[in-house]
């Protein structure tokens, strides 16, 4: 058996005074292929309120959600996470070389 490609998939999750964040994102070869962040409201119980998510495929983000004033702290938050997956995998990648 001839292997063609690795692909690493992690489940995070991240809490900011904005919300938490559950977060689903797949390496393939040394490259972030995609995440996928669920977006929760402010919460200090157990029961989160969904907001809704945001997707980062390959360099390109797509927010769904309903436009709401809270919106643009969601995004900031989501960006830093994923800055923070891109660092990690540049790190790994020049590891391996």
């Amino acid at each position: 058996m001839k292997v063609t490609s690795t692909i690493i998939t992690k489940v995070a999750e991240a809490t900011t005074n904005n919300g938490s964040y559950n977060l689903e994102y797949s390496i393939t070869d040394g490259v972030l292929e995609r995440v996928q962040t669920t977006v929760f409201k402010p919460s200090t119980n157990e029961h989160r309120i969904a907001v809704g998510s945001i997707y980062y495929d390959r360099g390109s983000v797509t927010i769904n959600m309903p436009f709401n004033p809270d919106m643009a702290k969601y995004v900031a938050d989501a960006t830093t996470q994923i800055e923070s997956i891109l660092s990690e995998v540049a790190t790994i990648a020049a590891e391996v070389e």
